[in-house]
């Protein structure tokens, strides 16, 4: 999915609830300026604060990425998920969108990869809401505050996703895990 979509519904939304970015600016805690940056696509912002700015306009993640005329059933084939290719994910993993177009998506399920954990540069989140963790394959550890646990095939991880949490690679092992933020 390219950014410059994702900044062009983002101003849409702010504008169709007749927000200013220094409206949007109080409710994220953000500066105006970083709005102003994402939405005129200067900045590729990372998942935690698109699902920041989404619960300020009162919009799921999924809205940022799915049309205006979105749908009120969708099936996504493996073949058309989309691809999250922010410019500061770093390297070692690589983020998919499972659904979008959904109207009043109120979840975002994403599938995450770590391909290259000895490369892979951590990185704690906090976003509003919840998060559910699934691990697909391998295992990994998983930071939430000050708690780290390990993860194997099948274990399941359920939060409040405004503490820091992330992923804890193993070195050498590849891991793919559902991650929804709800």
């Amino acid at each position: 999915m390219e950014e410059k979509i994702v900044a062009q519904r983002i101003r849409n939304i702010r504008t169709e609830k007749g927000l200013t970015l220094e409206e949007v600016a109080r409710l994220t805690g953000f500066t105006k300026s970083l709005i102003s940056k994402i939405e005129n696509n200067k900045v590729s912002p990372p998942v935690s604060t698109l699902a920041t700015i989404a619960r300020a306009l009162n919009v799921s993640l999924g809205d940022f990425f799915s049309p205006a005329d979105a749908q009120s059933v969708k099936i996504v084939r493996r073949a058309d998920r989309v691809d999250y290719k922010a410019g500061d994910l770093g390297s070692g993993h690589s983020i998919q969108s499972l659904v979008s177009g959904f109207r009043r998506q109120r979840m975002e399920p994403l599938i995450i990869t770590i391909d290259d954990p000895d490369n892979y540069q951590l990185r704690l989140y906090s976003h509003p809401g919840q998060e559910f963790i699934l691990v697909i394959e391998g295992s990994m550890g998983y930071r939430y505050d000050n708690q780290e646990f390990v993860l194997g095939e099948g274990d399941c991880l359920y939060f409040d996703a405004q503490n820091s949490h992330g992923p804890l690679p193993f070195k050498r092992q590849r891991v793919v895990y559902l991650s929804v933020l709800g």
